[in-house]
């Protein structure tokens, strides 16, 4: 409620009033660090239920916890995700090969009353969330406990021959010896069952690589080494292995992303030393790259800015060393050092031209907000995969839905298919506060949807007109060349509320607990000046000046935290002072 007086003595001499002006005509004056395109991602670890599932085997509880995770995802504005389906030598999913994990049900072997991985893919596509199956692949076993004879059984169990028990210090583990071509055959159908069976954006290979260098496998060696030396023996295994997946799945799906993440330190640096993933575990992720066998690769870079092995030192000789495939680069956000960073890191990475950053884990960032972060970002395309655009939608449409103040649908056409065959498999929807759009500044990214609608809700308008424009893109994360139209949405239903209240600078004011929304409906551009008062007249607050332009202007006010309930605001117009009085 307000009450409106007119003064005929303007006021000079103002300072600074503490009040948000919602005026974001300046989005085309932002510094944009954030790139439009990049992969932001999260390992999500099923491994003794670290991120998930919660500790309860109740499939309604576990189904809303990964339906959180999903939503928190994306309210962060994250695309994509590295979900751990196997570990432990179990799965997550249905396997002909390997038995279901026991934190599903409690039981090893024992089948859920659902599918994670396929109620996953689902839920997280709504969402316009990329998956990406996680496999722990050589790896297949930690301690030394008995395993549970199941249907189909333990590799440990079916394959005792295949299976090398690993001592390091007080840590037992089991290893698959790759050096057997049958072991080799074996993992890279797990990998196929996966692609075959479900609609996974990509395979996420992790622990392709052998435990250390004091791994025994003499019967190997002895039968496949041909007189090579053991370390390069060692590293073929894994190229062969690494290849035999790349190309088997692409055979199948030429679509699926295929990549790794391989320990942080290729070779050692001068400011970079520790676990060599060459030379320590055999792991030669740059041949892997040279060779055309990875889409991309994620480098678990888990240190901090200033320690040894650098961070920054690890960013370049990784960015550096691409041969045209993507570097995304996993940060360590468990490491409480690196918590602290976790802006400054991505910062880092962008400013080497990384293709993206991967967080481990979930756990580590779920109540992280990210200012760097704070605009969407679309998928980088893999150009070797597909390099044509999908054609525009069209047709674009927006109305003001009748009763809804602030809600706006949007509708366009599906665009026809491109010269490969594509249509759209979604759309990017840009919004902006005048006609000009730049569809390169990802400040204009509204959202992204699967859908050829969308109802954006403007809870608190700071215009009677918005206008919007949607692209295309395809399953290969080009866009459109080209996007729909401009169209300008006018809120008819603000318009029809205001107009009542004022003819000419009118002026209405909607208090709330601690802030209030003051409309001026101005007829030309002008400069005013805004004071706050208390109940008994003193001055508490003053801005000067508040350009005003043609049209509706909005301006959010906050006010002193103090024991007042009643105030004063005076506007001062060029020509007259116009006073609001107000209780909250």
């Amino acid at each position: 409620m307000f009450i409106r007086k007119k003064l005929k003595q303007p006021s000079t001499n103002f300072q600074l009033f503490s009040m948000i002006l919602i005026i974001i005509l300046v989005l085309n004056a932002f510094s944009i660090a954030q790139p439009k395109k990049e992969v932001r991602a999260v390992w999500i670890t099923t491994n003794h239920q670290l991120d998930w599932p919660p500790k309860t085997t109740d499939p309604v509880i576990q189904k809303k916890s990964l339906i959180e995770i999903l939503d928190n995802l994306t309210s962060k504005n994250f695309n994509t995700i590295f979900f751990q389906v196997r570990s432990q030598g179990t799965v997550l999913y249905k396997s002909k090969y390997e038995p279901w994990s026991p934190y599903l049900t409690g039981k090893l072997g024992e089948s859920p009353s659902y599918d994670p991985l396929e109620f996953l893919i689902e839920e997280a596509h709504k969402r316009n969330l990329e998956v990406h199956a996680w496999l722990n692949m050589v790896n297949v076993k930690s301690g030394d406990l008995p395993t549970t004879i199941t249907d189909p059984p333990h590799i440990a169990i079916a394959r005792p021959e295949w299976t090398k028990k690993y001592i390091e210090g007080n840590n037992i583990s089991y290893w698959l010896d790759v050096g057997f071509p049958e072991v080799r055959e074996y993992l890279k159908n797990l990998c196929v069952e996966i692609a075959e069976n479900y609609n996974v954006d990509g395979i996420h290979l992790d622990y392709i690589r052998y435990p250390g260098i004091d791994f025994d496998d003499s019967l190997s060696y002895e039968m496949y080494g041909q007189k090579k030396q053991r370390g390069d023996f060692r590293r073929e295994n894994i190229n062969q292995l690494v290849s035999a997946i790349y190309d088997t799945l692409i055979s199948i799906k030429p679509m699926i992303k295929v990549g790794s993440a391989p320990i942080g330190i290729y070779e050692n640096l001068t400011d970079a030393r520790g676990w060599e993933g060459r030379n320590s575990v055999f792991q030669d992720s740059r041949e892997w790259l040279k060779r055309k066998k990875q889409d991309y690769i994620v480098p678990q870079i888990y240190w901090d800015l200033n320690s040894n092995p650098r961070f920054e030192s690890l960013v370049n000789d990784w960015t550096k060393n691409k041969f045209d495939r993507q570097i995304i680069i996993g940060i360590g956000a468990y490491n409480p050092s690196v918590a602290k960073e976790l802006e400054e890191q991505i910062e880092l990475t962008r400013k080497y031209k990384a293709d993206g950053q991967s967080f481990f884990r979930y756990e580590n960032i779920k109540d992280k907000r990210f200012f760097a972060y704070r605009f969407p970002a679309n998928i980088p395309p893999l150009k070797w995969k597909d390099s044509i655009p999908p054609n525009p939608p069209f047709a674009l449409s927006g109305r003001n839905i009748e009763g809804k103040t602030g809600l706006i649908e949007l509708v366009w056409g599906i665009p026809p298919k491109a010269s490969d065959g594509d249509t759209a498999k979604y759309y990017n929807i840009y919004r902006g506060f005048n006609s000009k759009i730049d569809r390169e500044n990802p400040a204009y990214i509204l959202k992204s949807t699967q859908n050829y609608y969308y109802y954006d809700f403007i809870k608190r308008p700071s215009q009677l007109e918005y206008y919007y424009q949607v692209s295309s893109f395809d399953k290969g994360n080009n866009e459109s060349q080209t996007a729909t139209e401009i169209i300008k949405v006018e809120l008819t239903n603000l318009k029809e509320i205001l107009s009542p209240l004022y003819a000419k600078d009118l002026i209405a004011f909607r208090p709330f607990n601690r802030t209030g929304e003051l409309l001026i409906e101005s007829n030309s551009n002008k400069v005013i000046s805004i004071s706050l008062f208390d109940k008994s007249g003193n001055k508490i607050r003053e801005i000067n000046p508040v350009q005003l332009k043609t049209g509706l202007n909005l301006i959010e006010l906050e006010f002193p935290s103090t024991r007042m309930k009643e105030f004063t605001i005076k506007i001062f117009f060029p020509d007259r002072v116009e006073i609001v009085e107000f209780k909250i």
